[in-house]
């Protein structure tokens, strides 16, 4: 298995970034990132570790531990495909894309 962040999930990665760098600083910036990174990695041994999603089929969230982050992904033969890093302050989206 291995991860794919798709475009949008890249996007909201660098929004991140640049949001807490110019809030908090590279430290705390790189360290959030940091923590959505591993805790996307852990869907390799385990690709179901998040709860199936109640708007689209075959796509499952994982919650990013002491953030308020989202994780949807799907998985797709040997590979985990992040959709978004949706903070959870946001509307949710009726479908994950």
């Amino acid at each position: 298995m291995k991860i794919v962040w798709l475009a949008f999930a890249q996007r909201d990665l660098l929004s991140i970034a640049e949001y807490y760098q110019g809030v908090a600083g590279k430290e705390i910036s790189a360290h959030i990132l940091q923590v959505i990174v591993h805790s996307a990695s852990l869907l390799i041994h385990n690709p179901h570790l998040g709860s199936p999603s109640g708007s689209t089929d075959g796509t499952h969230e994982l919650q990013v531990p002491h953030l308020p982050y989202l994780l949807p992904y799907r998985v797709i033969a040997d590979r985990i495909e992040i959709l978004r890093v949706f903070h959870e302050s946001q509307d949710r989206p009726s479908r994950w894309q």
